[in-house]
């Protein structure tokens, strides 16, 4: 009869190195094939005695299945691949951390690529995610329309942050980005104030169009003097932008800022000119970040709700295939009124 394997023995090789499949095997009494359908559960039926020898030994052995390996044997890598613009920006960073959550209760992992405002990046990103076998991309896309055949190849599902075209195969969670606009501008109209500007992305920016749909309707109801800068969506930017502005005779007395991001580069340029907001100047932005609620004086603005749009997205992600159909939702947003455009 054979000696039984030692399992110091075949520890002894490498400390460093972690179990292997033929490790539990050769320490069962089996092949690594049985191993194999024991983990996999299937698809050969493993007797239970050779089951319990083979998870016997790989307590023992300390054995982790290859979970990548395992994934991979059926057609699925358990991976979302997620491409925002700027992962500093607050709200993109709030967005990853609750789709990661959302994710790892679904027993996946979330990859994230940053395309640095850049549309060559983020075309770049996407590709290599289709190299690494995603399963599924969540998009904060710079681009529109948006070329996604190379995906749809991929059997890859798509869900973007803003509007998809016709002909775009891919679903979408938005907030109203025009009816936003023209909710912030009419409270700061309701406040009060007869000159507002609109500080809007760069020129051909996703929802930027919408955005000034909504904020000219309300300055046309409320016959209000309306004008228009534009900056790329970051802080510093946003920072110089408004320093020439409001340094102008006929600076408006209000802001409305199109994403926070930017409007926390508003507060900035103007407590360099020593303009107190809101009483010199009211401000209010969109995306409702926590970073909000500690920036002096508390910025109002529109709030997109994260977390449910997060949840959306997994849930349309998880299980679905390129063929299954698309999907269109539309979320509530919330005004979030705070110190920063109330009247001065």
């Amino acid at each position: 009869m054979a000696a039984s394997p030692d399992i110091y023995a075949i520890r002894s090789r490498d400390e460093e190195t972690m179990a292997t499949a033929s490790d539990v095997a050769r320490l069962a009494g089996t092949s690594t094939a049985v191993v194999s359908y024991v983990f996999n559960d299937g698809p050969r039926r493993v007797a239970p005695e050779t089951k319990e020898r083979v998870l016997k030994a790989a307590e023992m052995l300390q054995y982790k299945p290859n979970a990548l390996a395992r994934a991979l044997s059926a057609g699925r890598s358990q991976s979302i691949g997620l491409v925002v613009p700027d992962i500093t920006n607050p709200y993109f960073a709030e967005f990853a951390r609750a789709i990661e959550e959302e994710a790892i209760a679904k027993d996946h992992l979330l990859l994230i690529g940053d395309s640095a405002m850049t549309v060559e990046r983020e075309i770049r990103l996407i590709d290599t995610f289709v190299d690494r076998r995603v399963d599924s991309l969540v998009l904060a896309s710079l681009r529109q329309p948006l070329d996604l055949s190379h995906l749809r190849r991929a059997r890859i599902p798509v869900v973007t942050l803003h509007r998809v075209r016709d002909g775009e195969h891919a679903s979408s969670l938005v907030i109203d980005y025009e009816e936003a606009a023209y909710v912030a501008t009419k409270h700061l109209a309701e406040q009060g104030y007869r000159s507002i500007g609109i500080l809007n992305g760069p020129e051909g920016s996703v929802q930027g169009n919408d955005r000034l749909l909504g904020f000219t309707r309300a300055v046309r109801e409320f016959d209000i003097e309306a004008s228009e800068r534009k900056s790329p969506l970051t802080r510093a930017a946003a920072h110089d932008v408004s320093l020439e502005w409001l340094e102008a005779d006929d600076r408006p007395r209000a802001l409305f800022v199109t994403c926070d991001e930017q409007a926390f580069g508003v507060l900035s340029a103007a407590h360099s000119l020593g303009l107190g907001v809101p009483h010199d100047l009211a401000v209010i932005g969109v995306d409702g970040t926590e970073s909000g609620k500690f920036t002096v004086p508390p910025l109002s603005s529109i709030r997109q709700p994260v977390r449910a749009m997060a949840r959306k997205a997994v849930e349309i992600l998880v299980g679905r295939t390129v063929d299954d159909p698309v999907a269109h939702e539309v979320f509530d947003f919330e005004l979030k009124v705070r110190e920063s455009s109330l009247s001065g």
